[in-house]
């Protein structure tokens, strides 16, 4: 995933946060089959420097979509 920007387009004006925005977009993809079970994400530290965005809130996001089931954190990898 060379182009994180590609894969997620923040609107920073939004009433809708940024971290809803990453859990929206990464349960639509997974919803569209677009991302398979085994599938890797870029690590927290890569996608906020991508998106210009709080690594917090990248890792709030990913920690909600871990809670739902929709994804699996595999720290070091």
């Amino acid at each position: 995933m060379n182009d994180l920007t590609a894969l997620f387009t923040i609107s920073t004006g939004s009433a809708e946060p940024i971290y809803q925005q990453l859990v929206e977009q990464v349960r639509r993809r997974v919803a569209a089959g677009q991302w398979q079970a085994g599938d890797e994400m870029p690590s927290v530290r890569e996608l906020a420097q991508a998106l210009a965005v709080n690594p917090n809130t990248v890792s709030k996001a990913i920690g909600m979509l871990e809670a739902q089931g929709v994804l699996e954190r595999r720290r070091g990898l």
